[in-house]
């Protein structure tokens, strides 16, 4: 019987990321962006907004969650994404994209580091703390699962409504059923430690729980390298579909159809190939773990993207190196981020899983709040192709100064 509620509470766990992922607008969120007349410095600007709400509600998101209530923070968390796809549907100026975004950052700081402590949370209870890597893969690959299918649906929807301010709204369906689905969660996933808000305490557990981060050296070291390479993922990802734009303007498959809606084809079709092949990644990421030291793993992810940001640089305008290049990049992400979150896990208590996966989430917003506008800016003024390869230059250099600098006197020493 404990099996069987064990697999149903699993497959809840995934359902939730499946759902949360049928955002249909995002592989074409740019385009849309660009299309309402926007510069890549703008859009830069705000990605900016959007983790500076996240870094100033991120870590007060994860002590509410630890104190008040995991499950009452993930329902907050859609409320305030659903008004985002309202406003960006309803926008019509760069005002209220920039409303548009504060909404959608104040949802991500809620959503961050909550959830997957509510997955630790029932493994350690339920005494499953060695499949940390292997359900959290497991659940990942659901959510990327959920992203194939939303680039699809989101081809057809588009074509249907003529227009990807839509897809936003349609959006608001499947979080409707993710609020439903997590309201049916254990009780004991709410895990309140407080039932009334004192103003003094909550400050003095956001004081406590970054004093924790920093007083565990392991911890606070695995954070900065989970946060800042997922800063330089997410800082470049988003700019396939610009670089599909120019590329198929000249390469047309469905002559019936305006060169827009064939990059829109393109796009979704694309972004459902790296979605797919990234939830195996992800599926399978723990068999990696078993075969080679995981430290090994996270760091050589450093090297491995940043050659192929230097790669695709070269070869800006090439259609099937654009695409191998994002999907390796999406892979190496997919096999990394399980690992590095069962590190995380391992190394952290049980009441301050939240607030720690929060404050990994805060530091990503940080470095990206800061480079998103320069890159922006490099793309605008010179070419998408120098800003990709400032960042694999940069990667490359974290990689060797890891090397040389901190794993290698390590190794000296002992």
């Amino acid at each position: 019987m404990d099996t069987v509620l064990h697999k149903k509470q699993i497959y809840k766990f995934g359902l939730y990321g499946f759902l949360k992922n049928l955002k249909f607008f995002e592989p074409f969120f740019i385009v849309f962006l660009k299309q309402s007349g926007l510069t890549f410095l703008q859009i830069g600007l705000l990605y900016s907004i959007r983790e500076i709400i996240i870094y100033i509600f991120e870590v007060p998101s994860g002590v509410i969650a630890d104190r008040y209530g995991k499950k009452t923070e993930l329902v907050i968390c859609f409320v305030f994404y659903i008004l985002s796809f309202i406003v960006f549907f309803l926008g019509t100026d760069y005002y209220m994209f920039i409303f548009a975004m504060v909404l959608f950052g104040l949802g991500e700081a809620f959503r961050s580091g909550t959830h997957k402590a509510m997955i630790m949370t029932y493994l350690d209870k339920n005494e499953m703390k060695d499949s940390k890597s292997k359900i959290y893969g497991k659940t990942r690959s659901y959510s990327l699962i959920g992203s194939t299918v939303s680039s699809l649906v989101g081809i057809g929807l588009y074509f249907y409504f003529s227009n990807i301010a839509w897809l936003f709204l349609i959006a608001i369906i499947p979080y409707i059923l993710d609020m439903i689905l997590i309201i049916s969660y254990p009780k004991y996933l709410n895990e309140k430690q407080d039932v009334s808000f004192k103003f003094k305490d909550f400050i003095q557990e956001n004081i406590n729980s970054v004093k924790y981060v920093f007083q565990n050296k392991n911890l606070l070291k695995l954070l900065i390298s989970s946060s800042s390479y997922g800063a330089g993922f997410k800082s470049v990802k988003d700019y396939i579909q610009p670089l599909i734009v120019s590329i198929t303007l000249s390469v047309v498959i469905f002559t019936n159809l305006s060169a827009d809606d064939n990059t829109i084809i393109y796009i979704g079709v694309i972004y459902a190939a790296i979605y797919l092949l990234s939830s195996f990644a992800s599926l399978n990421a723990h068999k990696i773990s078993k075969r080679f030291s995981s430290d090994k793993v996270i760091s050589i992810m450093w090297l491995l993207s940043g050659i192929s940001f230097f790669i695709l640089s070269a070869y800006i305008n090439n259609l099937f190196v654009l695409v191998f290049v994002f999907l390796s990049i999406y892979l190496f992400l997919n096999i990394r981020k399980p690992l590095i979150i069962e590190k995380i896990g391992d190394l952290t208590i049980d009441s301050k899983r939240a607030s720690a996966l929060s404050i990994e989430s805060q530091f990503t917003s940080l470095l990206l709040a800061i480079f998103a506008p320069i890159l922006g800016y490099i793309a605008d003024v010179y070419s998408i192709g120098m800003m990709l390869f400032l960042v694999g230059v940069t990667m490359i250099i974290i990689y060797l100064l890891k090397v040389f600098l901190i794993d290698m006197p390590f190794r000296v020493k002992n």
